[in-house]
């Protein structure tokens, strides 16, 4: 069984904030936690890199759970987002909050 739901609760997290840091819906991953349907390759990818835990911890196959995300939904999903951008947006992106920050 995923242990989606046990690493969410232990971050507090809602369903809501797991689904939209995957571009996913609640009911999604309210159907992955309970076992009617199973998150594809990629999204158990995302998944453990989200909670930073291994693949196989995530889907049971052991029980060392290594290193925890300490970083929140959001952050998570800046992350996603900037590493999915080209190498020069990233360099953009990182411009702008430079700007912002001073």
């Amino acid at each position: 069984m995923l242990k989606i739901k046990e690493l969410r609760e232990e971050k507090n997290w809602q369903q809501k904030d797991v689904a939209t840091t995957l571009n996913r819906t609640a009911a999604c991953i309210s159907s992955w936690e309970t076992g009617k349907t199973e998150p594809s390759v990629d999204d158990i990818l995302k998944l453990a890199d989200l909670f930073d835990v291994s693949c196989d911890y995530l889907l049971g196959r052991t029980d060392d759970a290594g290193v925890v995300n300490t970083l929140s939904p959001a952050q998570n999903q800046l992350l996603s987002l900037y590493q999915s951008l080209s190498h020069e947006d990233q360099y953009r992106v990182l411009g702008f909050i430079q700007a912002l920050a001073k």
